[in-house]
């Protein structure tokens, strides 16, 4: 797994040096054998791959703090799985040193090196347990996918890939739709075919996204997403019902006052569009008027870009409280209200 990380900035006064350096290299060996001490404590058994080779690994980073080795990270070599692929691996900084932005350095010196070597997209692996990590990836632009290869059985594991090739720059927004919020009873009808569009959709995506589900599963999730329902909320324009979400107490054991979002869902043409935007910001602020304190939901890898929709509201990963083995899939954010 790429492993804990931390954001903020190195002291000014802080020397740092990264150095390229043979996979053996007595420094590089410790901090990756630290890795894997605190990942194993972390989840309660090996990592996947804990007895990793130097075999395809073009490059191994040490980062020096004053001289001291504190962090790590390699890149390896993985056209096996697509033409210009690299995978990061054993990102690691040491517990004292986090949250001084050394991570962050040391994964821009791998996609540097990357570069460097034509590799054009990055792919990497870590555990739905270390939100640090997670959340460093997500702003540094990378997107969760389905699992692949040795991880696509593990449900610790949660994957991402970045494309190097990508601009830096978007074409603008096109012009927000006049899109009108409303609350609703849970059983009104736009709402109720709404989340039958999402529930077949997700359905659709099959076991890739941990939501192959028949029927009777569909109906059983959508029952028990109405227990403790606080709102519902439809968005319509030009009188359509073009989107939904629900709000809801969350459950035990996350914390009390905290909301849930739920069934959170824009029909396809309106995606991208800001519908999705002004529904959320509606469910935060009916959580917030019944008293919430904190927002808290669940996505899965498909579609990436609702992840982007969720960061730009204020939204950070969190460990989830809840079973996360029977969700192989799901990321989980929250943010203050």
């Amino acid at each position: 797994m790429a492993g804990d990380v931390g954001a903020g900035e190195a002291d000014a006064s802080t020397s740092v040096r990264v150095d390229v350096v043979p996979w053996d290299d007595p420094d590089a060996r410790l901090l990756r054998d630290a890795q894997q001490a605190e990942l194993r404590e972390r989840y309660g058994e090996d990592d996947i791959g804990h007895d990793m080779t130097g075999e395809a690994i073009a490059v191994m980073l040490v980062l020096r703090a004053d001289g001291e080795a504190v962090a790590c990270g390699a890149l390896r070599d993985a056209t096996d799985l697509g033409t210009g692929t690299g995978e990061l691996k054993r990102m690691y900084v040491r517990p004292s040193w986090r949250g001084r932005g050394l991570s962050r350095r040391v994964l821009e010196e791998l996609e540097a090196a990357a570069r460097e070597r034509g590799f054009g997209r990055l792919v990497l692996e870590t555990g739905v347990l270390q939100p640090e990590a997670i959340g460093l990836y997500l702003s540094a632009g990378y997107r969760p996918v389905p699992r692949w290869g040795e991880y696509a059985d593990a449900p610790d594991s949660r994957c991402f890939a970045k494309d190097l090739t990508a601009p830096g720059t978007s074409s603008p927004a096109p012009e927000p739709p006049e899109v009108t919020v409303v609350p609703v009873r849970r059983d009104d009808p736009d709402a109720a075919a709404l989340r039958r569009a999402m529930a077949a959709e997700l359905a659709a995506r099959g076991p890739g996204d941990g939501r192959g589900l028949d029927d009777a599963d569909l109906a059983r999730s959508d029952a028990e997403a109405g227990e403790g329902v606080l709102a519902t909320l439809l968005a319509r324009l030009d009188g359509e019902a073009v989107g939904c979400v629900a709000v809801r107490r969350a459950p035990a054991p996350w914390p009390d006052g905290w909301a849930e979002v739920r069934c959170l869902y824009v029909s396809p043409p309106l995606r991208g569009r800001g519908a999705g935007r002004r529904l959320l910001t509606a469910a935060q602020e009916a959580a917030r008027a019944r008293g919430c304190t904190a927002a808290v939901l669940a996505t899965g890898v498909l579609p990436p870009t609702s992840v982007g929709l969720y960061l730009a509201l204020g939204y950070r990963p969190v460990r989830p409280a809840v079973d996360w083995s029977a969700t192989p899939d799901l990321l989980w954010f929250a943010r203050p209200l």
